[in-house]
């Protein structure tokens, strides 16, 4: 795999994006991730980005191409954002595998979607000291049956420590599809169906409005899930106490969406913040909207919050978007601006608008070669101090797929200008 000449020596050298001295507008440079797969770090909705205490960077990112066939989900680190090394690999993955991932302490959790029509979880230990992860953990996640596919996961953890893995279910026989959910005990290590469809399971996949991603979110008391259905975007929740398959709320409706050509409905993020606030944010026709589910009163905005207008900001095209919470007070949206990068900085309270903070730019890149015009954005959940971000790029014919990076600081940013 060929890098550009200057990006490698910016690498190498560390005087490009994060090390580069404070100027108006930032500039991404070309990391050592590449891929054969459009997944290279897709989706939205979930994660797969995150920083250690040490402040060394790690992604859990679909390399195909790179690691052979029967392995493309890969774990690397970085200590720059730009040269990653490998880790582990996670098996029965190929070019169509996605990932969600979350860090607790040094122990990290991975969701993934798997070659054999099945969804496993893996767990990794981190070593300070060697700078190293463990070999992987996994288990499989269970399925109804073996006629059907399981796709597109994520996964959270409750109050309780309970597991909960949400995915796509695919009939092979009908083509229905539809989310389900399973709940592993934290004290039996058992697995356990919520046995309910979150959207319609009659629905034929993979056409028109099937198209259908689920984030599940932990609450004060409960569990929520955001879930797309078609372009349309809903939240229902349930209470901590009970069964696995205690009744969930009936779906309320967050986005009355826009048909579009996102393959999974997955352009949705959500963050919780250190009191229980849920924040939400997703793209459609040219708009980026934010909601906020307020921890006490349980309810979210009447109205979301626009962060860009399609009419007002008609050349931003907001299509991928990933929320931060900073710690505190402070959260991130991060979101492509046609094809460069924008992070946008709010406080959590009720009503707090976002205001663009930084921008980042690909004025070195050669655009008769590379395409930035599909800018999928990648940033950890709850970074601390400089936050990384990558931005996905491909060759102009499609066949590769690259990520750019470069990060910024929450307490001086560079501005919009």
């Amino acid at each position: 795999m060929k890098f550009r000449p200057a990006a490698l020596f910016c690498a190498v050298a560390l005087t490009c994006a994060f090390a580069a001295p404070a100027h108006a507008v930032s500039q991404v440079n070309q990391t050592t991730l590449s891929s054969q797969a459009k997944r290279l770090i897709s989706y939205r909705h979930q994660r797969h980005l995150f920083v250690t205490a040490d402040g060394r960077f790690h992604i859990v990112a679909n390399l195909s191409g790179q690691s052979g066939s029967s392995a493309a989900l890969n774990l690397q680190s970085s200590d720059n954002g730009l040269v990653w090394t490998q880790q582990r690999k996670l098996g029965y993955t190929d070019g169509n595998s996605v990932s969600d991932s979350a860090l607790n302490g040094n122990v990290l959790t991975v969701v993934y979607q798997c070659n054999d029509g099945l969804v496993r979880l893996a767990t990794a230990t981190y070593d300070p000291a060697s700078k190293s992860w463990s070999t992987f953990t996994v288990e499989k996640v269970p399925r109804v049956a073996s006629s059907y596919n399981a796709v597109n996961p994520s996964f959270t953890v409750d109050g309780n420590g309970n597991t909960w893995v949400a995915y796509v279910q695919e009939d092979t026989t009908t083509g229905n599809v539809g989310i389900v959910a399973y709940r592993k005990s934290a004290d039996k290590g058992t697995w356990a169906s919520a046995k309910q469809y979150f959207g319609d399971v009659n629905a034929s996949a993979p056409f028109g409005y099937d198209k259908r991603s689920a984030r599940l979110v932990t609450l004060p008391g409960g569990i929520g899930m955001l879930f797309s259905y078609g372009p349309s975007i809903y939240w229902t929740e349930r209470k901590l106490k009970g069964g696995a398959d205690l009744a969930w709320n009936s779906p309320t409706l967050m986005l009355s969406g826009t048909p579009d050509g996102d393959p999974m409905s997955s352009h949705f993020s959500t963050v919780v913040d250190g009191v229980g606030n849920v924040f939400a944010a997703f793209t459609d026709a040219g708009n980026l909207y934010v909601n906020r589910r307020d921890a006490l009163t349980r309810q979210w905005y009447s109205t979301p919050q626009t962060v860009l207008s399609s009419t007002k900001n008609p050349t931003a095209k907001p299509v991928y978007a990933q929320l931060a919470w900073l710690g505190g007070t402070q959260l991130a949206l991060a979101t492509n601006l046609a094809s460069n990068t924008g992070v946008y900085l709010a406080q959590t309270s009720a009503g707090a608008a976002f205001k663009c903070a930084e921008l980042a730019r690909h004025d070195s890149f050669d655009t008769t070669v590379y395409d930035f015009t599909e800018p999928r954005i990648e940033l950890p959940a709850f970074p601390t101090g400089t936050v990384p971000l990558l931005q996905q790029f491909q060759t102009l014919d499609q066949t590769l797929q690259y990520a750019a990076g470069f990060s910024f600081d929450p307490a001086s940013p560079k501005g919009c200008n």
